[in-house]
């Protein structure tokens, strides 16, 4: 091989340790990008959870108190039928 070609070998070796360089760099870069993100997001799911796991709370306690009130109306009912019944069973 001639000095020339050798030396464009060893010049395309240097560029290739630079470019490598570079790029472990700009890996690293989007590396620590993304975890901060990542984190942000675990933080911002965690809030999002908590204001879900309060809003279903509400919910469940108006839904509990709908089926209490339901009940309530449906023994009332029961209670006036069954009254009913007996009168005309008296006649």
């Amino acid at each position: 091989m001639d000095t020339e070609t050798s030396g464009a070998i060893e010049m395309l070796r240097g560029d290739l340790r630079g470019v490598e360089s570079s790029l472990r760099e700009d890996l690293r870069d989007v590396e620590l990008s993304l975890r901060s993100e990542i984190g942000e997001l675990r933080v911002d799911m965690s809030s999002m959870r908590n204001e879900l796991k309060r809003h279903m709370e509400v919910l469940v306690e108006s839904l509990r108190d709908d089926i209490r009130i339901i009940a309530e109306g449906v023994v009332s009912l029961d209670t006036k039928v069954e009254s009913i019944r007996r009168n005309n069973n008296l006649r």
